[in-house]
């Protein structure tokens, strides 16, 4: 079963992060490395991200000055850029197919502010 990284980024979202990492972790799908990028936060969203990745190992916290959106994606892309992001282009073995990237996709709930 292929790996699936699940970028997250974070900024000042304390409000919503509990409910969208519940979201992500409960998927029936477990196979998942999920990386948080906290990027400056300056509410309680460090904090919970923190609490999260102690108890679950699926779960990589990275830390970074502000940078915006963008910048927070590409932190976590080039957390995962080798093996698992190589793997998934060179190797028509390891993509994903449209049941399981469907099942995914299924199980995931939308949030809205």
């Amino acid at each position: 079963m292929c790996k699936i990284s699940v970028i997250i980024p974070i900024y000042n979202v304390e409000k919503y992060l509990d409910k969208c990492l519940k979201s992500v972790i409960n998927q029936t799908y477990k196979n998942l490395d999920i990386i948080l990028v906290d990027d400056g936060s300056i509410d309680n969203s460090l904090n919970i991200a923190k609490e999260y990745a102690k108890k679950d190992e699926r779960i990589f916290l990275i830390t970074k000055e502000n940078g915006g959106l963008s910048s927070a994606r590409n932190a976590g892309l080039e957390f995962i850029k080798g093996t698992k992001l190589r793997d998934f282009f060179e190797n028509e073995e390891n993509i994903i197919s449209y049941k399981q990237s469907n099942t995914f996709k299924n199980s995931t709930k939308e949030l809205t502010k």
